[in-house]
């Protein structure tokens, strides 16, 4: 049996952090709860590929004086999840390393299908870079 991904959340409202713990644990996959100071340490617990979904509030903080780079090097995708998607704010996810910028609310089951695919993407580019 093939490990859950790992689906590290760092989101700064509590009872949406739970409830999106609750939901994607339901579909299979390892979720962990984290900050922009204790995703480090989350990222290297994760055994299976995964992604990272935050919300803008921590993406703010997270930005905020680092790299315009800071999330093109963690190895896996990076969702977003804004209040209000312009093409200023999807121009600073994207240049900062972000892969996929999701509307609040979530509706239906909008997030499930990103990280969905967003894992389809990449674990075979992992797969390739392994084997070659």
């Amino acid at each position: 049996m093939a490990e859950a991904a790992t689906i590290l959340i760092a989101v700064g409202d509590g009872v949406l952090a739970d409830s999106l713990r609750f939901s994607l644990g339901l579909e299979g996959f390892d979720v962990r709860l984290c900050d922009e100071h204790s995703l480090p340490q989350a990222m290297a617990g994760a055994d299976a590929p995964g992604c990272f979904v935050l919300d803008h509030d921590v993406f703010a903080r997270m930005l905020d004086g680092k790299s315009e780079r800071r999330f093109a090097g963690l190895g896996f995708p990076v969702i977003l999840m804004v209040g209000h998607k312009t093409e200023k704010t999807v121009a600073r996810a994207v240049q900062s390393g972000v892969t996929h910028v999701i509307e609040k609310p979530l509706l239906g089951a909008v997030l499930l299908d990103t990280i969905r695919s967003a894992l389809a993407e990449t674990i075979p580019l992992r797969r390739a870079r392994r084997s070659g």
